[in-house]
């Protein structure tokens, strides 16, 4: 996994060392990493019209994608599961 380039992190390149690390520790979230990969890649060619999908397909690839980027996200910034503080709650 080349993670300067991953998709989870275009956005937050400072995460790249902790992704790989976190990869190396973890089997199931390196898994599940590779399969937001894969559908990161698949909602990219969607929305380069080189692979044909109706509207609620594609509504439910965005939605698939944003959940388990949302899902990796959180353990890759709050890895024992912690609460950040931000929402007061």
């Amino acid at each position: 996994m080349t993670t300067s380039v991953h998709p989870l992190i275009k956005e937050t390149p400072q995460l790249a060392q902790d992704l790989q690390d976190l990869c190396d520790d973890d089997p199931k979230y390196a898994r599940q990493v590779e399969e937001y990969q894969q559908l990161a890649a698949r909602l990219a060619a969607v929305q380069a019209g080189t692979i044909a999908l109706d509207a609620e397909g594609i509504e439910l690839l965005e939605q698939q994608c944003n959940a388990q980027q949302a899902i990796l996200l959180r353990k890759l910034t709050h890895p024992a599961g912690g609460c950040c503080g931000g929402c007061g709650g």
